[in-house]
């Protein structure tokens, strides 16, 4: 739970974990990273919350994504850039509970307004406003 909360890697959860029970006094064993890695393959997947209820009122937005290579560490370490990538993450947003009820990712050479139509397809209830 720690580790979705914060949303930390392994090893900074179980930091937080040891940190907590020692400023609490308690004697109380933590588990290592590889332990909580192998419980949490057999947990349950979260599953998306259904839709809210009545008609929609869609926001549709997007935002570019940096995407870093393998040798992205090379490239800052000798000063040699190459031409960046970057993907478009494209999101319909219910605008009363704020939650995420459509996305696409794209490449960065798609257009906003094609992913529109794409977008609503993914929406199964009425649409008031978009």
């Amino acid at each position: 739970m720690l580790r979705a909360a914060f949303k930390l890697p392994l090893r900074q959860a179980e930091g937080l974990m040891l940190s907590v029970v020692e400023m609490l006094g308690i004697e109380l064993g933590v588990p290592d990273h590889s332990t909580v890695s192998r419980r949490s393959a057999r947990l349950e997947s979260i599953a998306r919350d259904s839709l809210p209820s009545g008609p929609l009122h869609v926001l549709i937005d997007s935002t570019g994504l940096k995407v870093f290579g393998a040798g992205e560490w090379l490239a800052d370490k000798h000063g040699r850039r190459s031409r960046r990538r970057y993907r478009k993450l494209h999101l319909g947003v219910d605008a009363h509970s704020g939650q995420i009820v459509a996305c696409l990712l794209t490449d960065q050479d798609t257009d906003d307004p094609s992913q529109v139509g794409p977008l609503l397809e993914q929406i199964p209830g009425e649409i008031v406003s978009k």
